[in-house]
């Protein structure tokens, strides 16, 4: 479970979140959340989904096994992105005030984004 750990602690790092935090929303201490992210314990399965809900990842990808396929929970549908656009997610995602820029008016700021580009080339 390095890879679990590794992910825990850099996503939670990123998002300014702390262990107290994480203990809080999946009912243990921060010791314990410590133990999880020095890889010397894992928590249970419901734990680790919690965590994932938390900090909004998708617990394939927090326990390491990547996926080409992204669920869209309100149409309950399985979207397939290629390897470079799971790259582009996860850049974004894992850069909090990014994240937020685009989640606020998404395809004026994306159309922005690429104007940009375009000019640069």
């Amino acid at each position: 479970m390095e890879v679990f750990r590794k992910r825990l602690k850099e996503t939670r790092e990123n998002r300014e979140i702390s262990q107290k935090e994480i203990g809080q929303v999946i009912g243990t201490s921060r010791s314990a959340v410590c133990y999880y992210e020095s890889g010397r314990s894992l928590p249970d399965i419901e734990q680790i989904e919690k965590i994932a809900e938390f900090l909004q990842v998708d617990i394939l990808w927090l326990l390491g096994k990547e996926h080409i396929g992204l669920i869209h929970r309100e149409g309950n549908r399985v979207i397939n992105l290629s390897e470079e656009d799971w790259k582009i997610l996860r850049a974004i995602h894992s850069n909090p005030d990014l994240f937020k820029y685009l989640l606020d008016h998404t395809e004026e700021r994306i159309a922005k984004i690429a104007r940009f580009v375009r000019r640069q080339n």
